[in-house]
This record gives C-alpha cells, structure tokens and sequence, in this order.
C-alpha cells in the first residue's frame, strides 16, 4: 500500500441522507440456509431484474474473503446475489444473527464514487431465517463498490470523525486490521462485507481480466492522444500508483490488449510533466496524490519507460514515441558523477528533490536496474548513441554494487557510504532478471539466489486441500539491521523471486519448497475477481491485503514466463 487514499469531498448526484435504514423481522419459513436465499432472491427478483455479472465475496467466502482474517468472524454476514435494472439495485445475502435477535440489528448500504456515499433512501429487510435483502431504488451508476454494514439498532453509521453527518457520506478510513478503506470502523460493526463493482472483463487469461475489471476508474480527458483511465492499484481504494500503471501497460501490451493499454497511456500522457517525469502517485481521477511535494522518484519513472518500451515493441506502434523520449531524455538527465570504491560512476538518483531528507543523494539498486532495461529496450527499438550511453554506464553502476557474495541495496552520497546493513528481495531477484545470470566480468549474480531462502523465505509446505492462507509459501520483503519482519507472503516480490529460481537457479528450494510449487501455492491467493492480493495477513501498514494490479501483473509475468526486463 504505497501511498495515501485521496480524501476527496466530490458532489456526486445521487441521493443522500442521514437516516437509518428501517428493518423489517418477517421471516419466509425454516430450511437450509442456500435454499432459503435461494428461495428469497426468487421470491424479491423481478422481471426487469437481471442478475449482475458483478462477482461478489464476502465473508461466506472466509477465509478467502479479503482480507485474509486471522479467525472467522464472529457473525456470518455477507451478500450472495445482486440483481440490477436501471431504476434498481438488489442486494440479497444470508447472515448468522440468532433468529431471536435480528430485531436488534439494522442494514445499511454505503455505495462509493469519490467519498462512501450512505444511502438513506435504500430499504432492507433482516429475516429470522438467515437471510437478508436490501434495495437501493436506483442503479449503482458509475460506483466501484459497495460496503453494507450490520450494526446495532441504536448506533448511527454516520457518526465517525471521517463522517459529515449533514451531507450524509464518510471519507473511507484504512484500518489497521482489515487494511481496506471502510466508511465506518469495524470496531462499532456487528458485521460489514464488500461488494465490487468491475469493469468489463473480456481476456480469456485470468491475470489479464484481473487487471482489466480493476479499470472501473473515472474517465480522464483532456490529453494529448484523448480521453483515458488509470488502473486502480488495489480494488478498494483509489490510489493510482505510477508504478502499478506501468506493470499494467506492459502486461496488456504483452496480452495484446492494446485498448487498455492505450486507456492508461492515454491517461498519463495529459498527466506527464514539463521535466518528462511523473509523480510517484496519483488517484484514480488523475489527481497528484501527494500534492505540493515534488516526488518524481526514478525508479517508478524508469519502469513506466520499460512499459512504453513493451507497447511500442507489442504492437510495433510509434504512437506514444514523444512522451517515452522526453522520458528517457529526462531519466538521462538525472545520472550524477559519483565515485564508488574509488571508482568513477555515473548514478540515477533517487529523486531530484529532498521531498524526504537526503533522497536526492540516495542511489538505489533497483532504481539502476530498472533505467538500465529501460534505456536498453528503449535503444533497441530506437537507436541514439546518447541512450546506450545511458545504458552501459547504469549497468556499470549496478555492477559496482555487488560485493562479491550479493548485490547491496545503494549507495548513499549524503554520506559516502555503501548500504551493507539492510536486505531487500528485490535485489536479489531483480538484479538476476535485469542483468542476467552473471556479470559482464564474469561476477556470479546468480549465486547470491539461495540467500534469499535464509532471509527472506515463508516456510511451510503447500497445505493440500484445505488452501489456508497460512499454508502460502513465499518470500517477505526486506531486513532492516538483521531484523527480520513477522513472515507474511508478499505476492509481488514472490513472484519475481521464483521467476529470478527459474532463470538462475532452477534446482533451488527454499524449506523443500521449488519454484514451481512455490508459484502453485501462490495461485492459491487470487480472489474472486481474478486480482491477487497484494500480500497475506501482516501487521505491516504498508503490504494491505487488498486485491492488487502489482500482484496481479506479476502473477501474469510468472504464469507466462515473461521478464519485463528483457532485452530487445
């Protein structure tokens, strides 16, 4: 979870209010719980109601549901249908109340465009039986999701601090446990679920219609080559990363899906700045998520360089050539003469401002790795001498941070030395994908892979057939001064380990796990929208659990084994 939700305090037409949802206790008779939702949505579906292609979980789906729950919840309650008309939306679902005590509760529906928008004029109904309903007299609209929440007969679900009581919306709030942007604080809940509102899904592979039902975003016009859309980074929120951008183009331009690629393209084309750069993120309307703080960071700069390389190589197509060389022309401008172990090197720093302290001094590995196959893929397709230039002199960069055993994270000029205390995975599998199995002195990288099993590895065999997600086998993210973090299975960097196993060590195994089994047990994750959450349960505030284009876009790279790093 790279970056803050946009608190955004849009007008959008719809109907809003502050009142409760009134509750009706009539039940339609006993049986088993499927039969009697069954028997509800045939009794509450009519004729100018068709059932919604929208895929909905919830917390029937425990422990699938997202996000990965440490326990049950302790009251079921989750929607198991949604039916649709123009004029009308219907929720119906099953929850676990005591049939004596439903009385007690009441249903409220908040629906999302910018902010949670409560709608007071929905009515529900909480049957005796275990089942529910709840209509909303008009279509979603241009909604992304939906949030009902079952609380308590006397608490009000507009009374949070993110709440205007008066407008009748709450900004949504990322709580520590679940790790999704709520309306309302599960704490003051009986009970909460999710339903999700995708785009239109047409790809025959799953990853790719994964990605492409995450681009239920708003429409940004006004660009240089029309109007288009960012991809959301996780389902439920709207942040717009810029890396996540490109992970997306480069997996569409690699499915052939050009129109989506085209979307996103289009869409960073009206935001690229005068310098050629973009910012770090974005919401999903465009807007800079950090406004007021410059933070063109390199790293994120040179993978969008790599997916304007990989659509430009997929559909032999020149249309976006401008904007990727004031890119590339950019990226080149911000390599700084340093000296390395006595040796000349000429570095991509960080960021060209101290948005955060010393950052313009720091020079990453990753961030190296990634405008090395940037410049190099953007060469190949182009030519300019000033471009492998640029390529040659970062590989030279990367290579100078390897000590012989591993790759150090960077080097930081602030202070002239070199990061031997911290440990990223990213530098391990990254710098194998990026600059191959061995150096252009004959330095082993791919040596340094089975490390990544002592540090990094999420031990445990696969756990056939129950798919827990504490069965998960992968790898976390980094060591901070030789302490390791509580081990949680981070999907995007998992993957890119195992496809750096296959390439550069494919008799590896980390605790008798292969790279295959390893990819296997990750499948196991994705959610009922063909997303892949971002990482198993974690008290890291930064790894959500949300379904993710990053892990998603890796997923895709891993099942089809395509580097996005490789050469032309």
């Amino acid at each position: 979870m790279r970056g803050a939700n946009k608190d955004v305090r849009g007008l959008w037409p719809v109907a809003l209010g502050a009142g409760m949802l009134l509750l009706a206790g009539c039940g339609v008779g006993g049986g088993d719980e499927a039969g009697t939702m069954q028997q509800a949505s045939r009794q509450l579906a009519a004729p100018a109601l068709q059932a919604s292609p929208w895929p909905v979980w919830s917390g029937w789906d425990f422990p699938y549901n997202e996000p990965p729950l440490a326990a049950a919840p302790a009251v079921n309650f989750g929607v198991s249908q949604l039916l649709q008309s123009s004029t009308q939306t219907v929720f119906h679902g099953a929850h676990s109340l005591p049939a004596g005590s439903v009385q007690n509760y009441r249903l409220g529906l908040f629906v999302h465009h910018d902010v949670f928008y409560y709608q007071a004029d929905a009515s529900a109904e909480i049957r005796p039986d275990g089942s529910f309903s709840l209509t909303l007299p008009r279509s979603v609209g241009s909604a992304d999701r939906a949030v009902l929440v079952l609380h308590p007969a006397g608490s009000n679900p507009l009374a949070g601090a993110n709440c205007n009581a008066a407008g009748g919306w709450c900004s949504g709030q990322v709580n520590g446990t679940t790790k999704l942007s709520l309306p309302v604080d599960p704490a003051t809940l009986t009970a909460y679920t999710a339903a999700y509102f995708p785009a239109p899904a047409t790809s025959s592979n799953a990853q790719i219609a994964g990605l492409q039902r995450m681009m239920n975003t708003p429409l940004v016009t006004g660009g240089p080559h029309g109007a288009g859309r960012l991809i959301r980074s996780f389902h439920d929120m709207d942040s717009a990363f810029l890396y996540d951008q490109a992970l997306a183009v480069i997996a569409f331009s690699l499915a052939g899906d050009q129109a989506n690629a085209d979307q996103i393209i289009n869409a960073m084309a009206k935001l690229q700045g005068p310098s050629g750069a973009w910012v770090f993120a974005y919401t999903t309307d465009g807007a800079d998520a950090n406004p007021g703080v410059d933070m063109r960071i390199a790293g994120a700069n040179a993978w969008f360089g790599m997916a304007l390389n990989a659509y430009q190589k997929a559909f032999n197509s020149s249309k976006y050539l401008t904007m990727s060389t004031r890119l590339h022309d950019y990226l080149r401008g911000e390599l700084v003469a340093i000296t390395i172990n006595g040796a000349p090197q000429s570095g991509l720093r960080f960021a060209p401002t101290n948005y955060a302290p010393g950052r313009s001094g720091i020079f990453a590995l990753e961030h190296q790795l990634d405008a090395y196959a940037s410049m190099h893929q953007f060469h190949a397709l182009n030519g300019g001498s000033q471009y492998l230039a640029a390529a040659t002199a970062l590989r030279k960069m990367s290579e100078s941070l390897w000590n012989g055993t591993r790759f150090l994270g960077g080097y930081d000029a602030n202070t002239q030395t070199l990061n031997t205390s911290e440990r990223y995975l990213d530098t391990y599998s990254w710098s194998v994908l990026a600059l191959g199995n061995t150096g252009s002195l004959g330095q082993p990288f791919a040596s340094a892979l089975p490390a990544m099993c002592d540090y990094f590895s999420v031990n445990g065999k696969l756990d056939y057939p129950s798919r827990k997600v504490t069965g998960i086998v992968g790898f976390h993210d980094a060591i901070h001064n030789g302490v390791p973090p509580t081990p949680f299975a981070w999907s995007e960097g998992s993957l890119g380990a195992i496809m750096a196993m296959r390439q550069g060590a494919p008799g590896m195994q980390c605790a008798g796990n292969s790279s295959d089994q390893m990819l296997e047990s990750l499948n196991y994750m994705v959610d009922k929208l063909g997303a892949m959450p971002y990482a198993t349960q974690n008290a890291n505030p930064d790894f959500t659990s949300s379904g993710s284009v990053a892990g998603t876009a890796w997923l895709y790279y891993a099942n089809q084994g395509k580097n996005p790093y490789a050469h032309y």
